[in-house]
């Protein structure tokens, strides 16, 4: 995927957590194949948890996937400007 493809990606996910009544921020991470390792959409009033940004969402979603918490050489895409 290109990078504006994946900001694409990111505004999607973006869209579909206004939708669910959630703010209007996603995030997609990929490796260094271009591979999606992680998503996420912003979380912090659903779960009632002041740390469940996008971002965040995102990067433990790649942690998790990847059973490591390393995301050297990772690219991380944002709808807006990260927290």
């Amino acid at each position: 995927m290109e990078h504006i493809q994946l900001i694409k990606y990111a505004c999607n996910l973006a869209t579909n957590s206004v939708n669910k009544g959630t703010g209007p921020f996603g995030c997609v991470i990929i490796d260094n194949q271009n591979n999606i390792i992680g998503e996420g959409h912003n979380m912090v009033t659903l779960n009632n948890d002041p740390t469940a940004h996008a971002e965040i969402v995102a990067i433990r979603d790649a942690c998790y996937k990847l059973n490591n918490f390393n995301l050297e050489n990772c690219t991380l895409y944002t709808s807006c400007e990260p927290c």
